[in-house]
């Protein structure tokens, strides 16, 4: 198959993925659900989206149970996230009730407080589904974490989950302090036994826009997924390498970094409940009150994601200066919800924008 006939062709299929997202704008289908259990956190990491402290505060085994309850005829996997959820009092309690009412669930772990007790117990608990942070060799995760030690016990977590039976994914925020550092960290974890591995560029959202020297350039950008692309046709490969679901990457690049075309889910397929019970779409957008569709404590969860979410279920490019003239605009769609800027009405980082520059 020549260029020009595999170009046609991923040019169709992402036209194709692109009206089944206006479908499910009309006709969305909640197949996961996000609860930040807590905003507690025991680091201080510089590229935090969420502001997590060692505060914090949580939501209630009920809070939790409700919602679930709620949701049923939706049966969405369920995704118990932070801060960090083992922080959680009653953490192992909330996985019980999840699988108590038939519905299955996974975690994102900074896995610095498990240890072969937690490993097993989380195990005994059903847990489906595991993604651990690890940012880098040991130095740049550890200044990125905010912690000294914090990668010693994230990696001492890891082999703990991998002794317990578990295949964790390993998800890597690559920034400007660890860009140089992705080969000798791929060694390492295929070294581990690591099966799956998702690099993921740092976002301009959080406290990384605080940090200043964290975003990648747009050279680094593109080393980022030239460096995917290359492990993913790599037959020596062992590792499902993949990027993450972030951002659209034009024709070219679309499936070749990851199984899947670019499709935000936020509103659409994935809906999430914040440590204070507001309801929003994703974690990972800005929190701002305008986006907040409800409260699982004075709220009906399954009526908020029937009858709300507006916000998330329109096409913002049509009222976006900067998208309005774009050839891509369809199939990109404005691109992933959590980098829109709300206030500009504008994408904060746009692929194709990188790509014109790389020109």
């Amino acid at each position: 198959m020549g260029h020009s006939q595999h170009y046609n062709i991923k040019r169709t299929q992402l036209v194709q993925v692109a009206e089944h997202r206006e479908d499910l704008r009309a006709n969305p289908r909640l197949r996961w659900l996000f609860f930040e259990i807590t905003s507690r956190c025991n680091l201080r990491c510089r590229h935090c989206g969420s502001d997590c402290t060692a505060a914090g505060q949580s939501l209630s085994v009920q809070d939790v149970e409700s919602t679930l309850v709620s949701a049923r005829p939706e049966h969405p996997m369920i995704c118990l996230t932070g801060g960090e959820p083992l922080l959680h009092p009653d953490f192992f309690e909330i996985a019980k009730r999840i699988r108590s009412l038939g519905f299955s669930w996974g975690m994102t772990t900074n896995a610095t407080l498990i240890d072969e007790e937690t490993a097993w117990k989380l195990r005994k608990a059903e847990m489906s589904t595991v993604s651990v942070s690890l940012d880098g060799l040991e130095q740049s995760h550890n200044l990125l974490r905010g912690q000294p030690g914090a990668w010693r016990r994230a990696v001492c977590g890891l082999r703990s989950l991998q002794q317990a039976g578990f295949q964790p994914q390993v998800t890597t925020v690559v920034h400007q302090g660890n860009i140089h550092e992705l080969a000798p960290l791929y060694a390492l974890l295929c070294d581990m036994g690591i099966s799956s591995w998702r690099p993921i560029n740092i976002e301009p959202i959080g406290r990384a826009c605080e940090a200043g020297n964290l975003l990648l350039t747009t050279e680094q950008f593109d080393h980022l997924l030239r460096f995917i692309r290359a492990k993913r046709f790599d037959p020596e490969c062992k590792m499902r390498v993949t990027f993450g679901c972030s951002h659209y990457l034009g024709t070219e690049t679309e499936r070749m970094v990851r199984d899947h075309y670019f499709l935000c889910g936020a509103g659409i397929l994935v809906a999430s409940v914040r440590s204070n019970g507001d309801i929003c779409a994703c974690l990972d957008i800005e929190n701002r009150k305008e986006l907040v569709q409800g409260n699982i404590r004075t709220d009906d969860f399954l009526e908020v994601w029937h009858n709300r979410f507006q916000a998330f279920r329109r096409d913002r490019t049509g009222d976006c200066a900067m998208c309005a003239d774009c050839a891509e605009r369809f199939v990109c769609g404005g691109d992933s919800t959590h980098t829109w800027d709300f206030a500009k009405n504008e994408p904060l980082l746009c692929y194709q924008m990188f790509r014109t520059e790389l020109r």
